[in-house]
């Protein structure tokens, strides 16, 4: 009895009872798992936040790389634009004789109309600084050739065919005609026992003896509007995306506004350029002011003409010194993309740090073969 009364007034040193310390303790619990509830939600949302800024950052790093390939890689063949022979007498930048810049695509396989123009599309012509040039030492039996060239021309190798080589894409043009006559073809052969290069088609004339043979850098960029994509053709068989997720590209073309800034021929001749006169009479109209001046689709499609069939062009193309882009990309995933006017197409973020919006970037290229000028 006595053994029974002492159990059940046990108490704990602190004075309390055990029934009290157990309710406490319970409550203690219950504040403890309140508090590392409330730490790990902040956490998760910490970790959600730092994950999506990362994936937000990436997205934003890839966004500008893309842009900046595509600006390089438009800047590096737009300077570039129209350079010409650099061996023999005379050497000339290829506008001299043509425009190394069209508003078009051209090449084998889906070339627009001749005489063509669309905002979203260039073709750059122009000889490399390490390219195999050269005459033609012969006039060509025909159009379909061969090309005979001379082999001891200024800078030729010495194996007879001036480092020429079967599937080089080449020029042949005769700047002295004064028509704009050009070919550029792939040569299916070379004969280095004749000097001779095999065209693998036709080309628009049989080109008389000191006609300039040389190879040939042919790139077409163009939008992609279905596949949102920036594309580039060498004129051949290459047609490759460059970058992707492109929601604009646009070129506008600014010309010298005097039509006396192409080259006039000798007194009493004429060209596309020029009615015969003594001076010569230019053809084309005075666009007012000494600041070059944006041509309209209008104007660089009314003629005068100038070049044969398939390959006419409009003259106003040889007073063109300068190229404006515009380039826009937006962000890969639509989770970064929203709905107000940052954003050519809708997407699906609500949340402002989640938001990449379009980088455009506008900018003009003065290619430095196109400040000389003229035909002959």
């Amino acid at each position: 009895m006595t053994r029974t009364i002492r159990a059940r007034s046990q108490t704990h040193a602190d004075g309390r009872d055990l029934d009290a310390g157990t309710g406490y303790v319970l409550v203690e619990l219950l504040i403890a798992a309140a508090l590392v509830c409330t730490v790990i939600a902040v956490l998760l949302r910490f970790c959600a936040t730092a994950q999506a800024s990362v994936r937000t950052a990436g997205d934003s790093t890839d966004l500008q790389q893309r842009l900046r390939v595509a600006v390089e890689a438009l800047r590096r063949d737009l300077l570039a634009a129209g350079a010409g022979l650099s061996n023999g007498s005379p050497s000339a930048p290829l506008i001299d004789a043509f425009p190394p810049i069209l508003p078009a695509r051209t090449g084998i396989t889906g070339s627009d109309p001749e005489a063509s123009f669309f905002a979203d599309r260039i073709t750059v012509l122009f000889v490399p600084d390490d390219g195999s040039q050269t005459r033609l030492a012969n006039r060509m039996v025909g159009v379909s050739g061969p090309l005979v060239i001379d082999p001891g021309a200024p800078g030729c190798a010495s194996d007879g065919t001036c480092g020429f080589r079967a599937g080089d894409r080449v020029l042949i043009y005769a700047p002295e005609a004064g028509d704009g006559a050009r070919d550029i073809v792939t040569l299916s052969a070379v004969d280095p026992a004749s000097s001779s290069l095999v065209p693998a088609a036709a080309l628009s004339r049989a080109y008389a003896a000191g006609s300039r043979v040389a190879t040939l850098v042919q790139r077409v960029y163009y939008f992609d509007r279905a596949g949102k994509r920036l594309m580039v053709y060498d004129g051949d068989r290459s047609d490759v995306p460059l970058v992707d997720h492109v929601v604009k590209l646009r070129f506008t073309y600014y010309a010298d506004p005097s039509p006396t800034s192409i080259t006039p021929p000798a007194e009493g001749l004429s060209n596309c350029a020029y009615a015969a006169g003594t001076p010569p009479v230019p053809l084309l109209s005075d666009l007012g002011g000494t600041n070059l001046v944006p041509l309209t689709e209008t104007q660089l499609t009314d003629g005068p003409w100038c070049g044969p069939s398939p390959g006419r062009f409009d003259v106003d193309l040889l007073r063109v010194r300068r190229i404006g882009v515009a380039l826009r990309l937006e962000a890969e995933g639509a989770d970064f993309r929203g709905t107000g006017a940052a954003f050519a197409n809708r997407g699906t973020s609500v949340v402002g740090d989640r938001y990449i919006p379009d980088l455009q970037i506008t900018f003009e290229v003065a290619p430095r073969n196109l400040l000389n000028t003229g035909m002959r």
